[in-house]
């Protein structure tokens, strides 16, 4: 005599929880859902999208970790930080992941973005996956910018001075933008207030959110063909391989990897801290982060309008682009034009961050 699922006994749960749960929760259904996306045979992803994702899980495990001893006040932040490092067991060792794992982060998610665009793997059906790419770039931005004030050192807060101070000079809307970071005209413990509450609740809803809806499309049409269009209507059509465990596979490979990776550079380069911020005196040489370093130094060589405007068209062009180029061609020897200006652009954009690092000189005119 079999027994319904329904009317199972207790006993049912320690003979097989398994199909217990499975009977109340219908997991294997929705898992053979979840692992059925589309991966073309010839797709080449560099596995850029999956790193990221990777970083931004350690960052919110490393981050809480933090956050447990950090203290959010001008008068005790820095000695917070100090005390992590030197106090706390590993401490030094989770704020050095958290670092590195926030600039890894931002450069995979960067790399992802160029590796999608130089495909054409944003056009149709992709144009919505693209564009909350593109927004998941702008929210892993804003993440840097925020957080590299916490520790409230002086390159900390003078670099955010700098980066408040550009955003403030946004033609319009600049000084109520400064305003809305600053929490006033000038740094103070109402921007740490600002920066840290975006920090930790704001920007993490944002990004899992966004995170949430670009997987779900990711899954809904699954992978593009790198070498041609995919029809429309109708579903994608040509040879795939799997997901799961192929791909899976190679994925964790690649987590392992970046893994390796980020605790090498934690253990040699642990992440530094310097004096306590001063506003009133003002360090040599103070610059924004590697991320916006090229819009820095941008703005020595060009009038401030056009260097404040260029980048914000830029970011604006690229969210839209894929209702500007509509044509079949994927391949990138038939899109000359368009690879070879986004070349030159990600060129100028490299030499500038270099100047920023002191890797290349500077050009002829520019600023102090």
């Amino acid at each position: 005599m079999t027994v319904d699922a329904e009317h199972a006994s207790p006993a049912s749960l320690v003979k097989d929880p398994a199909e217990w749960v499975e009977s109340r929760t219908g997991f294997r259904e929705l898992a053979a859902a979840l692992l059925h996306v589309r991966i073309p045979a010839e797709a080449q992803t560099l596995y850029f999208g999956g790193i990221a994702l990777f970083l931004f899980v350690i960052q919110a495990a490393t981050g809480t970790l933090l956050a447990l001893y950090y203290k959010p006040s001008p008068e005790v932040a820095y000695d917070s930080v100090i005390s992590i490092m030197n106090d706390i067991n590993f401490g030094w060792l989770i704020r050095s992941v958290h670092h590195w794992a926030a600039n890894l982060m931002i450069l995979f998610v960067a790399l992802h973005l160029l590796r999608v665009f130089f495909q054409a793997a944003f056009k149709r059906p992709r144009e919505l996956t693209w564009i909350f790419g593109v927004c998941l770039l702008g929210v892993t931005l804003v993440f840097g910018f925020t957080g590299y004030l916490l520790p409230w050192d002086q390159r900390a807060y003078w670099a955010t001075v700098v980066g408040t101070d550009i955003a403030g000079a946004v033609p319009i809307v600049g000084d109520q933008l400064l305003l809305l970071l600053r929490g006033g005209a000038d740094v103070t413990a109402a921007t740490m207030s600002r920066f840290f509450g975006i920090h930790v609740l704001v920007l993490p809803i944002a990004l899992v959110v966004l995170m949430a809806v670009h997987l779900t499309l990711v899954h809904q049409l699954g992978l593009a063909n790198p070498k041609k269009i995919d029809p429309m209507p109708g579903p994608p059509t040509g040879p795939t391989r799997r997901f799961f465990p192929d791909y899976v596979l190679d994925e964790l490979i690649a987590w392992y990897f970046i893994f390796a990776i980020l605790v090498v550079l934690a253990s040699l380069f642990p992440a530094s801290i310097e004096a306590k911020a001063n506003p009133l005196e003002t360090p040599e040489g103070t610059k924004p982060e590697w991320y916006f370093l090229a819009v820095y130094e941008f703005l020595k060589v060009v009038p401030r309008l056009i260097g404040i405007m260029l980048p914000i068209i830029g970011l604006a062009l690229i969210a839209i682009w894929p209702f500007l180029e509509r044509g079949p061609a994927v391949l990138m020897r038939r899109r000359k034009r368009v690879v070879v200006f986004a070349t030159v652009v990600l060129l100028v954009g490299i030499y500038f961050t270099g100047v920023g690092l002191n890797f290349f000189p500077p050009p002829p005119g520019a600023g102090v």
